[in-house]
């Protein structure tokens, strides 16, 4: 126990009953510190980042948001060590950023969330989505056929599905009219009338 309360002032690194004490002590606090120096490296990497996104007229949530948007997954610490290693590479990812943010507000990048619809569940919705059914508008004009065709072509784990109300769930939805949307939902179990 003296040896880890080496250098430590006075009696706790001479007697062992206060350098036990004090190195018990010192163990807590390094338990605490080790979990705030994450936060903290965070907020570092933050500030330069704020500093390196005004640089190039753009503030730091804006960026974020439009790495969201763009689907660009680099964490803060890659981010700022790109801003303060290679500056062009950075100016790159902003502009990548800016244009996902202006698509953004274009609607181009508008996704609603199919799984909102009954029957639909996450592995459906993957589906949908890689068929390019981003929407409750498209999702809306698709055809039920062509609906049965996507989950026969995806595979045998996709035939207990019935996509026969997908249409009319997601015109409700793409109207705004909730309330209907709920009625309906209500009627259903996994997509099929009860």
């Amino acid at each position: 126990m003296l040896k880890y309360a080496k250098g430590y002032f006075g009696n706790k690194s001479k007697l062992f009953r206060y350098a036990k004490e004090a190195v018990h002590h010192a163990w807590l606090h390094a338990y605490a510190a080790r979990r705030k120096k994450k936060g903290d490296f965070r907020s570092l990497w933050i500030v330069r980042l704020n500093a390196a996104c005004r640089a190039n007229g753009i503030s730091y949530s804006r960026f974020i948001e439009g790495l969201a948007a763009a689907k660009i997954d680099l964490d803060r610490k890659v981010l700022s060590d790109l801003a303060i290693r290679d500056e062009a590479a950075f100016a790159a990812v902003v502009r990548q950023s800016q244009d996902a943010l202006k698509a953004k507000a274009a609607g181009t990048l508008a996704n609603d969330d199919l799984s909102k619809i009954e029957g639909v569940d996450p592995k459906i919705n993957e589906l949908l989505r890689g068929a390019g059914i981003t929407t409750f508008k498209k999702l809306s004009d698709t055809p039920v056929s062509a609906l049965e065709k996507l989950l026969a072509e995806a595979g045998s784990s996709f035939k207990s599905y019935q996509p026969t109300s997908w249409p009319k769930q997601a015109e409700l939805a793409a109207k705004g009219d909730w309330v209907a949307f709920e009625k309906r939902a209500d009627k259903l179990k996994g997509g099929r009338r009860v």
